[in-house]
């Protein structure tokens, strides 16, 4: 119990600390430099921190060949239960377009809507669409999401309500 509270508390400050940088980039960009930017973003808005299994615990040093497989430790919260999506098999099996609909659908009903996706650019998640796939696919699939009162038979972090 003490383990899954400092591992909650951890997970809470990751989330509500950090950097922003600044998402204006000329509309010009080489493909290359949009695999740089995304790189970019999912480093400072933590994306690893729950799409990478065992990246906070390694000091941030998993290779990035690993980075973004999902996991199966489940955010538990009024929503439901919902698990970190391996964006690796997502975003390879999606167009751009399509992806950009999807990350706004996301900032509806999950934890990462109180904190940084809400503030992300269609530009900066173009970005991030290019690395992944630039990282191409790779591991499994997470587990379903859980509907609101459906407990998690897997192991989940407890999420209280935003403020």
């Amino acid at each position: 119990m003490h383990c899954r509270f400092i591992l909650l508390l951890l997970v809470m400050l990751t989330l509500f600390v950090g950097c922003t940088g600044s998402s204006q980039q000329p509309s010009h960009i080489e493909r290359s430099t949009d695999v740089e930017r995304g790189r970019y973003v999912v480093e400072i808005m933590g994306c690893n921190d729950c799409h990478t299994p065992d990246y906070m615990g390694s000091g941030s040093s998993l290779p990035e060949k690993d980075w973004l497989v999902g996991g199966d430790l489940g955010f538990h919260g009024s929503w439901g239960t919902a698990y970190p999506t391996n964006l690796r098999l997502l975003l390879n099996g999606i167009s751009e377009d399509d992806w950009l609909i999807l990350a706004r659908r996301m900032r509806q009903s999950s934890p990462m809507s109180w904190v940084r996706l809400p503030k992300v650019t269609d530009q900066d998640l173009r970005a991030v669409y290019r690395f992944v796939k630039y990282l191409g696919p790779k591991g499994t699939q997470a587990p379903a999401r859980l509907p609101a009162g459906v407990m998690p038979t897997t192991d989940y972090l407890e999420f209280p309500e935003p403020h």
